[in-house]
C-alpha cells in the first residue's frame, strides 16, 4: 500500500508538471505579440533549463513535487506581470489563475490554501487596476469560490488516501508479524529465535539497532540476543537506560539521547551517533521478564509511533521467553512434560482455528489415554454462555454449539477461580453433549491469555483415574494453548475483515471467488445442482445524483438485507462491485434460484424511503445454473448475460441464463 501511495503521488507530480510545462509553452506562443516577447522567451527557457534538470533526478522522490510547489508563486507573480502587460482588466490571461488554485488544492493545507487564495485574488486586483469595475469583483468571486471548491476536493482526495493508508496499515504489520511467527518456530533456541525477531523489528521500524534482555534469578538483566549495538553479558538495570521502562511498566521513548544524562550502562549508543531509543518491557501476566529495545538516527517517523509493532514483537519475545521456560522445566520434570515442546510449536504453527485445535487434541492424546477432549470459549458480554468450539468424544468430533454454564459446574469452577480442577470418581451428574455419558475422572483447565480467562480445555476418560502429574501437564498444555488460540482469534478477526464489503457486511469479490470455486467443487463430487444469481440495481446511479451518495449507501444496505433475510443460511451472498450483489445457491435448480430471486425483486420494487420522499427503486437479477464442465467463470459469465437480458427487456425483471 505504502509503495502504491507513492505512485499515486507521482503519478499527480507528473500531471502537474506537464500541465504547467503546457502552459509556459503556450505563453511563449502568445508572446509574440506583446511588446517585451523576448522577456518572457528567456523566462520560458529558464523555466524548461530547469524543469528538465528536475525530471533528470526523478529518483529523487521529493524534488519533482518540491519544485512544483515552488513554482506556484512564481507562476502567480508571472501571471499577474502577464495580465498588467496585456491589458490589465480587459485581459483574459487571469484565466490561468485557475490552474494554479488547482495546484495550491493539491499540494496545500486547508490553512496555506486559504492564505494561497488570498494572494492570487490581491494579485489579479492589483495586475488588472480594475478596481472601479463591477466585474472585477465578480470575476474574483468565481476565482474566490474556484478556490474554495478545488481546497475542499484536494482535502477530501488527502484524507481518502491517508485513510486507504492507515486501514491497510495494521493488515499489512499483521501479515509481517504472521510471517514471522510462522519462520521462528522453525528455530530451536532462544537466542537465535530472538535474533530473527530483531532483524525483522529493524526492518519494519526502519532503524538501526535493537536487543533483548531477560531477567535472572540475580536481579539483572542478561543479553538474549543484540543488533549494532554493544550490550553483551549482564547487567545492572538500575545502571541503564532500561530503568525507567522497568519501573513505569509501559513503552518508554527517548526522543534525543544526547539531551539526557548518560548512563553506566549505555551499550555504546551515544558512541555510535544513535539519538532515538524506544524501551519495551516484556511483561508475561502482570510480571516483567526481560526488555525490548531498538534504537538508531532519528527518521521522520518516529519509533514510538510504531506501537502496534513494537507490542507484537515484545509479545513474541514473550511467548519465546514463556516457551524457553516451559521447555526447560519439562526436562526437569520427565517425559510428561517433555512433550510441551511438541505442544508449543503445534499450537504456534497453526492460526486456523479449526486445525489448531484438532493439532491440539492429538498431541494431548498422543500422552494420555484420552476418551474425551473439549476446549470452551467465553462469549463476551455474555456470561452465562460459552462457545463450545471443540467436542470430540468418543471418536466423534461435533459441531461448535453455544451452551449455558450450569451453577457448580467443574466448568464454571474453573472459570469463576482460575485454578485447574482435577475430578476422580465423583463427577456427579457432569457429563458431556456429546455421547452423555458420565467420565470415571475428567481434568478441567482455564485457558488464560495476559492474566484474563479466555475459556477452559478439559481432558476426560471413561476408563482411568487422572492423577496430579496428568492435571499438571493439561495445565501446561493450556497455557501454551491459551496463546494460540488468542492468535487464532485474531487472524480469524484479520481473515474476516479482508473477506467482508465494508458497508454492507457481505462477502466482498475476494470471498465470492473463493465461495464460488468451492461450491462448483461440491457440486461436482457430489453430482448436486447449483445456482447462482446475479442482483444489479437499476436505480443507484439516479438516487446518488438526484439524493447524494449517503441515500445511494443506504438504498444498498437496504438491498443487502433484503438478501440477507431471503437466503438460507447454507447459501452465500456478496457484494460483488458498485450495485452488482451475487448469491451462490448451493443444492439448488434454476427454477427455485429464480424465485428467490423473484422474492428480492418484489420486495425490492418501489419500496425506498429517503427523509420524506419515497423513491422509486428496482433491481435486475439474472439466474443460472451450473452444469459440468462449465468452470467458476462460465458460471458466473452466464448468470452476468441474464442480467443484462433482464435489463433490456425493460429492468425490474428477473431473467435466467
Amino acid at each position: 500500500m505504502r509503495e502504491q501511495s507513492i505512485w499515486q503521488r507521482f503519478e499527480t507530480d507528473d500531471v502537474i508538471w506537464a500541465s504547467r510545462s503546457l502552459e509556459w509553452t503556450l505563453a511563449a506562443i502568445f508572446a509574440v505579440t506583446v511588446p517585451y516577447r523576448w522577456v518572457v522567451w528567456i523566462i520560458v527557457g529558464l523555466y524548461w533549463a530547469a524543469s528538465l534538470i528536475v525530471r533528470q533526478h526523478r529518483h529523487n522522490k521529493n524534488m519533482l513535487s518540491r519544485f512544483n510547489m515552488v513554482m506556484i508563486p512564481i507562476d502567480v507573480f508571472l501571471i499577474s506581470v502577464g495580465i498588467h502587460i496585456t491589458g490589465g482588466f480587459a485581459s483574459q490571461a487571469f484565466l490561468l489563475y485557475t490552474l494554479d488554485l488547482l495546484f495550491l488544492a493539491v499540494y496545500s493545507s486547508v490553512f496555506w490554501a486559504a492564505w494561497g487564495t488570498l494572494g492570487i485574488l490581491l494579485a489579479y486586483a492589483l495586475a488588472s487596476q480594475g478596481w472601479n469595475n463591477p466585474q472585477l469583483w465578480w470575476r474574483e468571486l468565481i476565482l474566490g469560490f474556484l478556490g474554495i471548491t478545488a481546497t475542499a476536493l484536494g482535502l477530501s482526495m488527502r484524507q481518502t488516501i491517508r485513510a486507504m493508508y492507515n486501514s491497510s496499515l495494521p493488515m499489512e504489520q499483521i501479515q509481517a508479524l504472521k510471517s514471522l511467527q510462522e519462520s521462528v518456530v522453525k528455530l530451536s533456541s532462544l537466542p537465535a529465535v530472538v535474533q530473527t525477531i530483531l532483524q525483522t523489528g529493524l526492518q519494519l521500524l526502519d532503524t538501526e539497532a535493537g536487543y533483548a534482555a531477560k531477567w535472572t534469578a540475580s536481579g539483572k538483566l542478561k543479553l538474549i540476543a543484540q543488533i549494532g549495538l554493544d550490550a553483551e553479558g549482564e547487567w545492572d538495570p538500575r545502571d541503564s537506560y532500561e530503568l525507567s521502562a522497568l519501573t513505569s511498566l509501559d513503552i518508554t521513548y527517548f526522543k534525543n539521547l544526547a539531551g539526557h544524562e548518560a548512563v553506566k550502562v549505555g551499550h555504546g549508543l551515544l558512541s555510535r551517533g544513535y539519538r532515538e531509543l524506544v524501551l519495551v518491557p516484556l511483561k508475561d501476566s502482570d510480571q516483567i521478564i526481560g526488555i525490548l529495545a531498538f534504537a538508531g538516527v532519528r527518521k521522520k517517523t518516529p519509533l514510538i509511533d510504531h506501537r502496534v509493532i513494537l507490542d507484537g514483537l515484545a509479545d513474541m519475545v514473550v511467548n519465546q521467553i514463556r516457551f524457553e521456560g516451559a521447555q526447560a522445566n519439562s526436562l526437569k520434570r520427565g517425559r510428561l512434560l517433555a512433550v510441551l515442546e511438541r505442544v508449543g510449536r503445534i499450537v504456534n504453527r497453526n492460526l486456523e482455528m479449526e486445525t489448531l485445535l484438532r493439532s491440539l487434541h492429538q498431541a494431548v492424546a498422543d500422552e494420555l489415554e484420552t476418551d474425551s477432549f473439549f476446549v470452551a470459549l467465553i462469549l463476551p458480554n455474555d456470561p452465562g454462555h460459552i462457545l463450545m468450539q471443540y467436542l470430540y468424544d468418543e471418536g466423534k468430533e461435533y459441531p461448535p454449539e453455544v451452551l449455558a454454564i450450569g451453577p457448580g459446574t467443574p466448568t464454571e469452577q474453573v472459570l469463576l477461580r482460575n485454578e485447574p480442577l482435577l475430578l476422580r470418581d465423583n463427577m456427579g451428574t457432569s457429563q458431556l453433549t456429546g455421547s452423555f455419558r458420565v467420565p470415571k475422572s475428567a481434568i478441567f483447565s482455564p485457558l488464560v491469555y495476559e492474566g484474563r480467562i479466555i475459556g477452559a480445555m478439559s481432558v476426560q476418560s471413561y476408563r482411568i483415574d487422572y492423577d496430579d502429574d496428568h492435571m499438571e501437564f493439561v495445565s501446561s498444555v493450556a497455557s501454551q494453548a491459551a496463546i494460540a488460540i488468542q492468535n487464532a482469534q485474531l487472524y480469524q478477526k484479520t481473515e474476516s475483515i479482508a473477506l467482508t464489503d465494508y458497508l454492507t457486511n457481505l462477502g466482498n469479490s475476494r470471498h465470492f471467488s473463493l465461495v464460488l470455486r468451492s461450491a462448483v467443487d461440491y457440486a461436482v463430487a457430489t453430482n448436486t445442482a447449483l445456482s447462482l444469481l446475479l442482483i444489479d440495481s437499476d436505480s443507484l446511479k439516479q438516487i446518488n445524483d438526484r439524493y447524494g451518495h449517503i441515500a445511494g449507501d443506504t438504498h444498498l444496505q437496504i438491498l443487502a438485507n433484503v438478501i440477507r433475510r431471503s437466503i438460507r443460511d447454507r447459501d452465500t451472498a456478496c457484494r460483488y462491485a458498485g450495485d452488482e450483489f451475487v448469491i451462490i445457491l448451493p443444492e439448488t435448480e434454476l427454477n427455485e434460484a429464480l424465485r428467490v430471486g423473484e422474492r428480492i425483486r418484489r420486495e425490492m420494487d418501489g419500496k425506498f424511503a429517503w427523509k420524506d420522499s419515497m423513491i422509486g427503486a428496482t433491481i435486475s437479477v439474472g439466474a443460472a445454473e451450473f452444469h459440468p464442465p462449465m468452470t467458476a467463470e462460465e458460471l458466473f459469465a452466464a448468470a452476468d448475460r441474464a442480467m443484462y437480458a433482464a435489463k433490456r427487456q425493460g429492468k425490474n425483471r428477473v431473467a435466467a441464463g
